[in-house]
């Protein structure tokens, strides 16, 4: 089914939605989980505001998960967003984001809908047929694939590693011609893990890319970048924007508040679930600005299912 609908439950392939998010103007919220609290937030907002979304798991959420094995955090979370995904009819998508080989064949295998490959640190004609192996695996499993072209760095406490070659446009428009892949996430000047909104994005570059490049573009490290950049980003053909740093600070916020508040507490539950409500409401906030909320209509999903 092209539409990307599985009737079991919402989990969706969302590239039929990135592409309708890129033709519309607007983008999906990719919103990293570490945990249980964490799903339940996402899977909550997506609901209450009808606005379709990508849970997005990383490597590091796996080893987190797993207490250092990536393998075994994956086959604990994936049951877990699956599960939460079980109640709800807001089309969402399950995401590995910057995994290797063996995790994303293993993700597959376990039912995400979409996979991010990160060769980066292959020599350029190896990036490609490693990508190309991905791409043939995920189509295999009905899933699709994101890769990336350039590096977008992380803080390394208040440095940033040294500045990462941007996507250059004519090396981006080839690259997605070679590997086939689904969605194109680009360096333009976003930093992992920044806390602040400061960072400034190269907009220019963004558009000299989106003039070439066909598949949905993708932005990593969006927490550190103004809003206004975020919102001429989606303009100029951004349609998924990841979300990591600034839900964690939402729900770590929350979770030091209450235990101010009560410093006897010893149930985690009352502060667990104070970081939920957080993270609920800051990803209902991330939804509103990249335009996602209410682009799912019920009515409309319940007419195309009965009429398959």
């Amino acid at each position: 089914d092209s539409s990307g609908y599985d009737e079991r439950m919402s989990l969706h392939n969302m590239t039929p939605w990135l592409h309708q998010a890129r033709r519309e103007g607007w983008a999906l919220g990719a919103f990293n989980a570490n945990t249980l609290e964490q799903i339940l937030a996402i899977v909550q907002a997506a609901a209450q505001e009808q606005a379709p979304a990508i849970i997005q798991i990383s490597r590091r959420a796996l080893l987190h998960a797993g207490s250092g094995d990536a393998s075994l955090g994956l086959r604990i979370l994936a049951p877990a967003a699956l599960a939460a995904l079980d109640r709800v009819e807001t089309p969402i998508g399950l995401h590995l984001d910057h995994a290797p080989e063996h995790l994303i064949l293993e993700a597959l295998a376990l039912g995400f809908t979409s996979v991010m490959f990160d060769g980066g640190d292959l020599p350029y004609q190896e990036n490609i047929a490693a990508t190309r192996r991905m791409v043939i695996a995920a189509r295999a499993a009905g899933a699709g694939v994101e890769a990336e072209l350039g590096e977008v760095p992380r803080m390394d406490g208040k440095q940033a590693h040294p500045p990462a070659e941007l996507t250059d446009p004519a090396t981006a428009e080839q690259y997605v011609r070679e590997t086939e892949i689904d969605a194109l996430a680009v360096s333009i000047g976003s930093v992992h893990a920044v806390q602040t909104k400061s960072v400034q994005l190269d907009l220019p570059r963004l558009e000299a890319i989106s003039q070439r490049v066909s598949v949905p573009l993708v932005l990593h490290g969006s927490s550190g970048v103004s809003d206004d950049h975020i919102l001429q980003a989606v303009r100029l053909g951004i349609c998924k924007v990841n979300v990591a740093t600034q839900l964690n600070q939402a729900f770590t916020g929350a979770v030091r508040a209450c235990l101010a508040q009560q410093p006897a507490l010893v149930d985690p539950r009352p502060y667990l679930d104070a970081g939920r409500e957080a993270m609920r409401l800051a990803v209902i906030e991330r939804m509103r600005l990249f335009g996602a909320s209410h682009r799912w209509n019920p009515s409309l999903q319940e007419k195309h299912h009965a009429t398959r």
